[in-house]
């Protein structure tokens, strides 16, 4: 899958979910919880114990129904593991313009974090299409929208305190898409075992989205 499908496909689904500090042996029943809710992209930091054992399972068992990609990839080298272990889209919380060139070479798509127009700038610069908005809610609506005025060709993405009711709010600043984690994958929920509630949880979220496009299945004459 090139960079631009991906791109496209973030642009399309509107929504990421972020998995962190999970175990290995609730990775799948987490992304079947998602998918059930109508999450269909889901990445897992490399901050998190057994990320690339979790992505090549993920990729395995559930990649047909799910892009998976690697976040907190604040290296080459972890870029590198992450994909080589199947990761389709790469995420940082920072601008490594080593990691974004190393991607751009490779046609995987990558979204550095940034949060000033500086930092933006130079994500695209190096080839960045999308960047993501980080803390989004602590950087605040208003920043976003006039952050949006003078950079209008770089695809915005939300990351950071998104909650259901504020995510009509992000679109209308400017952002093409969100991320969530703990607020989705809640430990307490996970450590209960409780897909079901994920599934819900994951519906909100879907619920509040911009109207997403519906792919158009062709007639078999």
């Amino acid at each position: 899958m090139s960079s631009e499908q991906v791109y496209q496909k973030i642009r399309q689904e509107k929504i990421i979910v972020i998995v962190r500090g999970v175990k290995k042996n609730h990775i799948i029943d987490i992304a079947e919880a998602l998918l059930a809710g109508g999450i269909k992209m889901l990445e897992v930091t490399c901050n998190t114990e057994g990320v690339f054992e979790m992505i090549e399972l993920l990729v395995e068992k559930i990649g047909a129904q799910m892009l998976i990609g690697a976040g907190t990839v604040i290296t080459t080298d972890l870029c590198k593991k992450a994909l080589k272990a199947g990761a389709k889209f790469i995420i940082a919380p920072d601008v490594n313009t080593d990691v974004i060139d190393y991607c751009v070479k490779k046609d995987v798509a990558v979204l550095p974090g940034a949060a000033t127009a500086t930092e933006i700038l130079t994500a695209k610069r190096n080839g960045a299409k999308m960047v993501k908005l980080f803390p989004a809610s602590a950087i605040g609506l208003d920043y976003i929208k006039a952050l949006r005025g003078p950079i209008d060709d770089v695809d915005f993405v939300a990351v950071g305190g998104v909650r259901p009711e504020t995510i009509k709010d992000f679109f209308s600043a400017g952002c093409i898409a969100i991320a969530a984690g703990d607020s989705v994958i809640r430990k307490d929920l996970v450590q209960k075992r409780d897909w079901p509630a994920i599934t819900d949880v994951a519906r909100q979220y879907v619920r509040n989205l911009p109207q997403r496009k519906q792919p158009r299945h062709k007639c078999r004459g």
